[in-house]
């Protein structure tokens, strides 16, 4: 079959789809490469897949959290990184890949990926109106470095930041009714990518049947904001042992100085699929990974987000749907927690609004037509007269 290159990036909730789709090319026949961050390797080969580092961006990565905090340093390090230029050249120049699939926010990379004859497509693993809105904040912050790199290599200037998915097949891990811009986004939406992974091992400490209803609370799995004061007031909301059953998961989080009542497990991470069909409520920075995947189940979110990405946004699509409560999550306190989570539990209308949203996640065309789609183009592009390099 085909060789396939994936360019990632470590963004936490935007590794999980990519494995998936990479998990369904592998699954068809196709060898996947995933190249990006050194940080990531042991990530990818866990999951028995391929990968590469990309060197000069790699080389310009911090290695410590960065005084002026993670997002201002991302700038430069990934999304308006000019070493994927020559970086992306490199990887591809032998012929040895077919095709490539980019992150949708590593914009150095897209614009090179303009000028070559390689066929190629984008992977946003969010809502593109959540993610990207345009005129909104990601674009104040990112189109002057994204057009001083584009202008560097010849590449015209955007006006938008999804005009830089336009030029290829733009695949969003997400349904329509997640995006408030749907209607206005010229993309492809093939519903949430959900990665395959082995049983944890990990075994619950009450039993199964339990009559408290159990709360599962997480708030990403990288480093970009400090989750720690969101963890603490969830279990604060519940300290006093007489509500419902608290799992936490606290990614790369130091959860040594957590206070932690007897109702609450804290773990570092957990599959989603072992733990949400069990859940009661989802308390959760509202990133598209952890919402996606309890929506999935049809459980609905206490949405606290983090003051950027695509966070605020979902969050208040989510209650906008009646699938959840957003509240402020720089300064909800531990009663307010309580009382929205008491809601969405006890108020059917809430788990109702979250199981219509599976359905329409259950029916999405998912990783397969992802798949699919991706061979269409690769077909295409041999029926113009591109060799196949890889064919088996």
């Amino acid at each position: 079959m085909a060789g396939w290159l994936l360019l990632t990036w470590d963004g936490a909730g935007n590794q999980g789809p990519m494995i998936a789709l990479a998990q369904q090319l592998a699954a068809r026949g196709h060898r996947v490469v995933f190249a990006g961050y050194g940080g990531q390797r042991a990530r990818f080969e866990g999951a028995g897949l391929e990968f590469r580092t990309l060197p000069r961006a790699d080389a310009g990565y911090p290695a410590a959290p960065p005084p002026e905090g993670w997002l201002p340093a991302l700038v430069g390090a990934v999304w308006a990184c000019p070493a994927h230029v020559a970086d992306v050249d490199e990887l591809i120049a032998d012929g040895s890949f077919d095709g490539v699939v980019a992150d949708c926010l590593m914009f150095g990379a897209l614009a090179r990926l303009e000028t070559t004859a390689i066929p190629a497509a984008v992977l946003v693993h969010s809502a593109p109106g959540a993610l990207c809105p345009p005129g909104e904040a990601m674009d104040g912050m990112l189109l002057p470095a994204v057009n001083a790199l584009r202008e560097g290599i010849g590449r015209p200037a955007l006006e938008r930041l999804w005009d830089a998915w336009t030029p290829f097949p733009t695949l969003c891990a997400t349904i329509p009714e997640l995006d408030p811009l749907a209607d206005r986004a010229p993309f492809e939406y093939v519903g949430p990518m959900f990665e395959e992974q082995p049983p944890s091992g990990w075994r619950p400490p009450w039993r199964a049947d339990h009559p408290r209803p159990l709360v599962v609370a997480g708030f990403s799995t990288g480093l970009a904001w400090d989750q720690i004061s969101r963890i603490q007031r969830t279990l604060d909301a519940f300290a006093d042992g007489a509500g419902p059953r608290l799992l936490i998961t606290t990614g790369m989080m130091d959860a040594a100085g957590l206070r932690v009542p007897e109702n609450a497990t804290v773990l570092p991470w957990l599959p989603h699929a072992e733990i949400l069909p069990h859940a009661a409520a989802v308390v959760t920075h509202a990133g598209h990974g952890t919402a996606a995947a309890a929506l999935a189940h049809g459980v609905p979110l206490v949405a606290l987000p983090n003051p950027a990405a695509d966070q605020p946004i979902l969050a208040r699509r989510a209650a906008g749907l009646g699938a959840g409560i957003a509240l402020d999550g720089e300064n909800a306190g531990p009663e307010e927690i309580a009382a929205a989570v008491r809601t969405v539990i006890g108020e059917p209308s809430y788990r109702a609004a979250a199981l219509s949203l599976a359905g329409r996640m259950a029916a999405a065309p998912g990783p397969v037509a992802a798949a699919g789609r991706l061979e269409r183009l690769l077909r295409k592009s041999w029926a113009g007269g591109r060799p196949a390099t890889r064919l088996s």
